[in-house]
């Protein structure tokens, strides 16, 4: 609840052409349960091509907007608004999210409850889902029969096959959407084909989890799916009820079912993060992205790092680490502030209590071209700007001997007359080149990072362990 001490907070969204998404955002910032004449809200446009700046001017004129004229990611953004902000804590929050009223005050709860001492860098607040979820089942026959047919990846247990997925809200007027569609429990990996078309096995029994758009209507679902076993029996369950119970075969059929409003008691929301976790590779991961919320992260708790959709930091903590690191672009840029802050001494914390909506990937699209070089290229950087020697040798290393085994798997594929959808050859190499001219010029950032840190390394390490 709001106090008579209240901060200022500055609270920044980068934008780049998500104006669809502004008006839940800075409605939702509106309706905080904190004082707005001690809120400033900065907008900073990438250089967006759908009018987004002149909107929010217009619709929205408490905001202050900042027009780039070139677009520099999510780091370079989030930059340009810590130059603007003015308030003595900072928070951040991505252009798709929209905020629950108490998410400012939950997490600035945290900071007042600490000593000061405590060297509480930042905050961060449950991330889930934009949409309540139900969860479907799909109960394969295959799974009692037979365990164990050859795949596209070799000798796996396999259920059915789902080349497509999608639902809308009614059975006219909305449209058909797919993107939403959350893959939670029981499937392999997605797999492409040669025209990039994607598709999913069960690994026998499997659970989706289908947005629901409109608490007052109906849910339409339509899978187009089939079995390489036949024939193979399904069940469709929601709860405990029997939707759908089909016999499949090699042939894709069509399947098309309806989702009463009265079984949306059984909806749950999906977890798109409750901080940030990092294992021994260096690879990091959401705390409990994609399972239903079933209340696994109630307490507050010290995490390594927080998800860049939505946080709040301590300006001082800025100022002892420094911004984001432009050139990172996206992605990873998080982490890498994160772990160099911790290097000074300086704390993270996940809350429970503070809630944020996302769509998730709003403003870009997950495993494409750019998404994929960012990841893996970014990741090499961190490490070697904050990492100790012999862990920047083996990722190093390890990223090379990656390169080379990917390569030569997609050439065995190729020789066999297989062509498979892999893009990440081609920017394996291309990192792989870059990072000639790339470390050179990081080397004094590096230097400056390690000689001034005041944790030890043994204490960073800690925080490494494998993914459960």
């Amino acid at each position: 609840m709001p106090q008579e001490d209240d901060p200022l907070i500055s609270i920044i969204a980068v934008n780049w052409n998500g104006k669809k998404y502004l008006p839940d955002l800075f409605n939702s910032l509106k309706d905080l349960n904190y004082p707005q004449e001690m809120l400033q809200i900065i907008m900073v446009d990438n250089a967006s091509t759908d009018g987004s700046g002149a909107y929010v001017k217009r619709r929205f004129p408490y905001v202050e907007v900042v027009q780039l004229q070139e677009n520099l990611g999510y780091a370079g953004g989030n930059n340009e608004g810590f130059k603007r902000a003015r308030g003595k804590y900072i928070a951040l929050i991505n252009n798709d999210c929209i905020a629950d009223p108490d998410w400012l005050c939950e997490m600035l709860s945290i900071f007042r409850k600490s000593s000061d001492d405590a060297k509480i860098g930042a905050v961060g607040p449950k991330v889930v889902f934009f949409w309540p979820y139900i969860s479907v089942q799909l109960l394969s026959g295959s799974i009692n029969s037979r365990a164990g047919i050859r795949g596209r990846s070799g000798a796996r247990r396999l259920g059915v096959r789902i080349l497509e997925a999608r639902a809308k809200s009614s059975s006219s007027g909305s449209k058909w959407q797919s993107a939403e569609i959350k893959y939670i429990d029981g499937f392999h990996a997605p797999e492409a084909d040669e025209k990039r078309r994607v598709s999913r096995w069960t690994t026998g029994n499997a659970a989706m989890a289908v947005p629901v758009y409109d608490m007052e209507k109906p849910t339409f679902v339509e899978l187009k799916i089939s079995s390489e076993l036949s024939p193979n029996d399904l069940k469709i369950v929601i709860g405990e009820e029997l939707i759908e119970d089909i016999r499949l075969g090699k042939r894709v059929r069509k399947i098309k079912f309806k989702i009463q409003p009265e079984l949306y008691v059984h909806k749950k929301d999906v977890i798109n993060s409750c901080g940030v976790k990092i294992n021994r590779s260096l690879y990091s991961r959401d705390r409990g992205f994609m399972n239903f919320d079933e209340g696994q992260y109630s307490r507050v708790e010290e995490i390594f790092a927080l998800s860049g959709s939505s946080f709040i930091i301590d300006r001082q903590m800025l100022e002892d680490t420094g911004y984001f690191d432009g050139n990172f672009f996206t992605y990873y840029e998080d982490v890498d502030l994160f772990w160099r802050a911790r290097l000074m001494g300086w704390k993270h914390f996940f809350t429970p209590n503070a809630l944020i909506r996302h769509h998730h990937c709003g403003s870009g699209q997950e495993w494409s071209y750019d998404f994929t070089y960012y990841v893996l290229r970014n990741r090499l950087l961190m490490i070697f700007k904050c990492g100790w020697p012999g862990l920047v040798l083996r990722s190093l290393a390890a990223f090379a001997a990656a390169k080379a085994i990917h390569t030569a798997f997609y050439l065995a594929q190729l020789i066999r007359g297989r062509k498979i959808n892999r893009i990440d050859i081609g920017i394996r190499f291309r990192i792989f080149f870059r990072l000639f001219y790339l470390l050179p010029a990081f080397l004094p950032r590096r230097a400056a990072i390690r000689s001034s840190r005041k944790i030890r390394d043994r204490k960073i390490k800690k925080w490494f362990r494998d993914f459960k």
